[in-house]
């Protein structure tokens, strides 16, 4: 019995080492092309310890007038993903509330129908939402971009807040009620504190899926002035330089990696709490 459970423990530390040099070969090949000058990228001869570190592509790329427009679309990038990760929060909390504690008629439909988004090409809503910004004037616009990704993202923040209040007690939100609580004190003073865990979890996802959004910003946007670190990336390909390319590919990963690091065990309890139904 202990030396299986000794085996079953040595190949669940192997396995768990072999998957992180797995994930984590690709982004040290990246961190190697940035900071390493551009005739060894050139050459191929890059060395998995470099004598020689620079960090001028770093400079460049951050610089206003470089092609990948980087320091303009990080701002922009910014600005979209928060306002559309609080919008999502503002909306889908109610809504999940509802679909979780009411009972409203084919509630289980109405949920399948909001995740059935995810699994339809992204170009069929992409048409009309253009159609109709366009049609109001409000293309090449930051609204042009919040709009469509709450549309994107809302159904999923709606599937995870839902999940965590299904796990709430049903209890407190009685005696609540018993104690004379209207429904927006319950929601705003029982509800939203024991859903916090939840709430951040949701604001991560949305952030992370609008500041990663390519095919959107492509799309709705033309001025550069309303460019998203996405597009930035993209740009980038054209006529640059393969060590600015890491360093701005470096760059766009750093709010979103702070963001898993500092957060990731409320991002571990999303996946566990799928896990548990």
């Amino acid at each position: 019995m202990k030396n299986r459970f000794l085996i079953k423990k040595f190949l669940t530390y192997f396995f768990a080492i072999v998957i992180f040099f797995i994930m984590f070969f690709p982004l040290y090949g990246l961190i190697l092309t940035s900071i390493q000058p551009e005739s060894i990228i050139r050459s191929r001869n890059i060395s998995f310890f470099p004598a020689k570190i620079i960090f001028s592509h770093f400079v460049e790329v951050l610089k206003p007038n470089h092609i990948s427009n980087l320091y303009e679309g990080i701002k922009n990038s910014l600005i979209v993903s928060l306002i559309t990760a609080f919008l999502c929060l503002i909306l889908g909390f109610p809504a999940s509330y509802s679909l979780s504690r009411l009972n409203l008629p084919a509630k289980n439909l109405i949920l399948v129908l909001l995740i059935s988004v995810y699994f339809l090409p992204t170009i069929l809503f992409i048409i009309p939402l253009f159609i109709i910004l366009v049609t109001y004037q409000l293309d090449d616009t930051i609204i042009s971009l919040v709009i469509p990704y709450t549309a994107f993202i809302l159904p999923f923040v709606i599937w995870i807040l839902k999940s965590f209040i299904d796990k709430l007690p049903i209890e407190v939100e009685e005696a609540a009620k018993i104690d004379g609580c209207s429904i927006f004190q319950l929601l705003i003073l029982i509800i939203f504190p024991l859903l916090r865990p939840g709430l951040i979890a949701a604001f991560i996802f949305a952030f992370i899926l609008s500041w990663v959004e390519f095919l959107t910003p492509l799309i709705f946007t033309n001025n550069l002035k309303i460019s998203t670190v996405a597009l930035g990336l993209f740009r980038s390909t054209i006529d640059i330089k393969i060590g600015q390319q890491a360093a701005a590919a470096i760059i766009t990963l750093i709010p979103v990696s702070l963001l898993m690091i500092f957060f990731q065990q409320y991002i571990t309890k999303v996946v566990l709490s799928g896990s548990d139904k």
